[in-house]
């Protein structure tokens, strides 16, 4: 054990204490963590950093004023990388952990850093060891985009550990102050927030009889013991590797006498004990429903001293499962499972469950399921990328549409040697249902009685004579459910034809370019809470939500209902997978428990009060009647939505929507043969292109160039197919500089000029340049007003975009968006799958 090589050892402080909406509390406890944590770690006497080496961020603004030092300190740290953030956690509309900042929103959850670009930059990192230390609200969430589990180090669950042990996060320790739908707490009056002020007790005092240095390990238990006693939300660890016997500290209990090892510092002017409430109407901060605020401001501060009061008996560690849920519906989930947490407390309020829930696509989870939750040794890159996205294996999995998952049933029944299998009867596995909806503006009840017969190809087309919309946006029919099973009743073979196909396809991309969805899949939550006179296509669920929540409470308008007379619905079927791999009886039962309470009448109003219909407590229950939706609505079309169903409809779809031409330009200067990760930046960003191509569709073009000045004219062409070219391109030695500009130019006269440039031919045109350098020559910049053609800039191993006349060119025909460059495959291949899934019209 030893404390770490200082000079090649990096530390970033970040601390948000102020904010400016009203709907976040300031929490000065904040910026004291940050202060008095780097006094002490570039103080010889406690640690050792060099001040030059230790950067400390207090209220920062933008992500740019987090991202840019953290990536720098990620870039020149060789032995060790500390990052420490204490603040607002804040859920994303896909139930991701961000990080507040001083101009964050509750609702929608804007203008924050997602902590998944957060941890990239940190997994990015050739830092021998990376130890993270999150203080907010839901920090355990950032297991899950770190790519493991917070129930690594459970010996009671050995699948967990097997499926941790496939993952690549050799030299990585995470210490969070709360479990991922849990709360941190900040007294109100106290000068640090409850988990980092008894840290910095512990390191000021040390710990008595213990080794010379404080590990990371040693500071948890020591903290947990103590938050354990209080009541009071308990940290969380991840430890791989024997990371978590990195010390960054020296132990000053074995620095001065034995009387006077104990340093107490008194917390607060209220020295009573304090008390998780036992009111329900009263524990509103317990739960992680909508985004939350937090840190928690606790009235009343917790006891100073023991001797205040009797220590309670320990509580002791939950039982932890968990759920895999489809990812716009995390949040909702949560809160769900936040009510079966608080229904199975024990003694002393001690939380006896613990319901991580994770989010996955329809897709990455039937394939997941497909490998067994396991990365064979020839799996593709597609795969190895998936299984980084969806996390380790569901004890409990909620689809949202019953047809899908007996899909995945009848797939891995019948594989050789499958370690997974989904029992049940597809008729029994429904927990409640939700119709989809048009969302329009306007108070709920308000639309003209005669609309209720419209069906949703009228919708669209505009046949309403009362119509005060000026088009509807769907969300993306290839990540979303809603999306299918509207394209299910917009694409019908029995009355339209393909022609009239391709015209609603048109209206829906119109409606999404007016409404500034440009590029990607429409953010629906985005727009619910920045409404024009644009409708959206959305489950009852979602509005349900949003007309509670009214994005934060922030006085925005609620929306109105439309229920079209053709509309499907979701009916969100659950399972418990069945394991080939031994489950620790603990971890079943706890499984059987909460699955079975779902079904009771307790369950069925914890479905109601989160938006959803139960099947057995009628649908005027819960949320719904109190916000807007339509209590009696009973109407369902003499169908059965299945495969053969959404099949024609995805056929009829993928004929309706425009192909595209993408054209990737590569940097090839010098500069990209920096290395992060064991690759070249240069190779990073082929790899991502080359497990991006099963993403083409088969009517998509593809092309690839090389820019450097070292190349004669500054560009080189690489000819062949899109794997190819891919190929081919890595023979290329990257040196020269960076005609960056000329690349832009040369691709989009290049688009202008191919194949479906004619006017009236109906192709998208994109070109994206990945790059990690500015332009280096004087070469114009192209005109894109009034133009198809879209530009997507990836600059690599940067923060956002730093070429302000890129990000002006790109406003309105494209993007500019920053990339760590230890993970550049994962965000080009999700960049370019984007691009090619769903583009904007012209």
């Amino acid at each position: 054990m030893r404390l770490p090589d200082f000079t090649e050892s990096r530390a970033v402080l970040i601390g948000t204490a102020r904010y400016d909406n009203p709907y976040l509390a300031n929490l000065p406890a904040a910026a004291n963590n940050v202060t008095e944590l780097e006094s002490r770690l570039t103080d010889s006497a406690y640690s050792g950093f060099r001040r030059e080496n230790c950067a400390s961020v207090v209220n920062p603004r933008s992500d740019r004023e987090v991202l840019l030092p953290l990536a720098k300190a990620a870039e020149e740290a060789r032995d060790l990388l500390f990052v420490y953030f204490a603040g607002h956690g804040i859920l994303g509309e896909n139930g991701g952990l961000r990080l507040g900042l001083r101009i964050s929103q509750r609702k929608p959850p804007t203008m924050s850093v997602r902590f998944d670009e957060f941890s990239e930059l940190i997994l990015g990192s050739s830092a021998r060891t990376k130890v993270v230390v999150l203080d907010c609200c839901y920090s355990g969430r950032a297991t899950a985009d770190l790519h493991m589990s917070g129930e690594a180090d459970s010996p009671d669950d050995e699948a967990v550990e097997q499926a941790a042990a496939q993952l690549d996060t050799r030299g990585l320790y995470v210490l969070t102050s709360s479990a991922g739908n849990k709360p941190s707490l900040a007294p109100e009056g106290e000068r640090f927030t409850a988990f980092t002020g008894r840290l910095l007790d512990l390191i000021d005092s040390g710990i008595p009889g213990g080794p010379e240095l404080l590990t990371m390990q040693a500071l948890y238990a020591a903290v947990d013991e103590e938050l354990q006693h209080r009541k009071l939300p308990r940290p969380q660890q991840y430890n791989s590797n024997l990371a978590g016997e990195a010390a960054l500290f020296r132990n000053r209990a074995l620095l001065r006498p034995a009387a006077t090892t104990e340093v107490k510092r008194v917390v607060g002017r209220h020295r009573r004990p304090w008390r998780p409430p036992t009111d329900p109407a009263a524990r509103g901060w317990l739960r992680a429903a909508g985004g939350g605020l937090c840190l928690v401001l606790a009235a009343g501060a917790m006891a100073a001293s023991e001797s205040v009061a009797p220590v309670p008996a320990p509580c002791a560690a939950p039982t932890a499962i968990r759920m895999l849920v489809p990812l716009d519906a995390v949040e909702m989930f949560t809160g769900i499972a936040d009510d079966y947490e608080y229904a199975t407390r024990g003694g002393g309020f001690c939380q006896r469950v613990r319901v991580n829930v994770s989010g996955a696509s329809r897709d990455d989870a039937a394939r997941a399921f497909a490998l067994s939750w396991r990365t064979p040794p020839d799996a593709s890159d597609q795969d190895r990328l998936l299984l980084r996205r969806v996390g380790l294996p569901p004890d409990v999995w909620v689809a949202d549409l019953g047809v899908d998952m007996a899909a995945v049933q009848a797939t891995v029944a019948g594989i050789d040697g499958a370690e997974v299998s989904i029992p049940g009867d597809p008729e029994r596995w429904s927990l409640a249902e939700s119709p989809i909806v048009l969302a329009e503006p306007g108070v709920p009840g308000d639309a003209p009685t005669n609309r209720v017969s419209l069906e949703w190809s009228e919708i669209v087309a505009g046949r309403d004579t009362g119509r005060r919309i000026t088009g509807v946006v769907r969300p993306d029919p290839d990540t979303t459910t809603v999306g299918r099973l509207v394209n299910a009743s917009l694409y019908r073979e029995d009355v339209e034809s393909p022609a009239a196909h391709s015209r609603v396809q048109r209206l829906l991309d119109i409606a999404a370019v007016n409404a500034g969805q440009g590029i990607g899949a429409p953010d629906v939550a985005g727009l619910l809470c920045r409404p024009d006179r644009t409708a959206l296509i959305v489950a009852e669920w979602q509005l349900v939500r949003h007309n509670a929540s009214r994005c934060g409470d922030t006085g925005q308008a609620p929306w109105n209902y439309l229920y079209p007379s053709d509309t499907r619905w979701l009916d969100y079927p659950m399972v418990q997978p069945a394991w080939a791999r031994e489950q620790s009886d603990r971890i079943r039962r706890t499984a059987d428990d909460f699955t079975s309470w779902l079904r009771t009448s307790a369950g069925d109003r914890a479905l109601a009060g989160n938006g959803l219909r139960p099947r057995s407590v009628g649908p005027d229950a819960g949320m719904i009647g109190r916000n807007g939706a339509q209590t009696g609505w009973f109407i369902k079309m003499p169908y059965r939505t299945g495969t053969a169903d959404l099949e024609r409809a995805a056929t009829a779809y993928e004929t309706a929507r425009q192909p595209a031409t993408v054209l990737v330009a590569i940097d090839g200067s010098g500069s990209m043969t920096a290395r992060s990760g064991g690759r070249t930046r240069f190779d990073a960003a082929l790899d991502g292109i080359a497990a991006s191509v099963a993403a083409m569709g088969p009517r998509d073009d593809f092309g690839l160039f090389v820019f450097s000045t070292a190349i004669k004219g500054g560009i080189t062409e690489i000819a062949g197919d899109a794997a190819r070219a891919t190929q081919q391109a890595r023979g290329y030695p990257p040196a020269g500089g960076t005609p960056l500009y000329q690349a832009v130019d040369h691709g989009v006269q290049r688009l202008r000029e191919g194949k479906g440039a004619a006017p009236g031919t109906d192709r998208h045109r994109i070109l994206v340049v990945l790059t990690d350098g500015e332009d280096t020559t004087r070469h114009a910049l192209p005109q894109l007003t009034d133009d198809s053609v879209q530009v997507v800039i990836v600059n690599v191993g940067m923060s956002g975009c730093p070429d302000a006349k890129l990000s002006a060119l790109t406003k309105r025909h494209g993007d500019c968006i920053g990339v760590p460059s230890g993970l550049v495959d994962v965000k080009v291949t999700e960049q370019i799958e984007r691009l090619w899934q769903k583009e904007a019209a012209r």
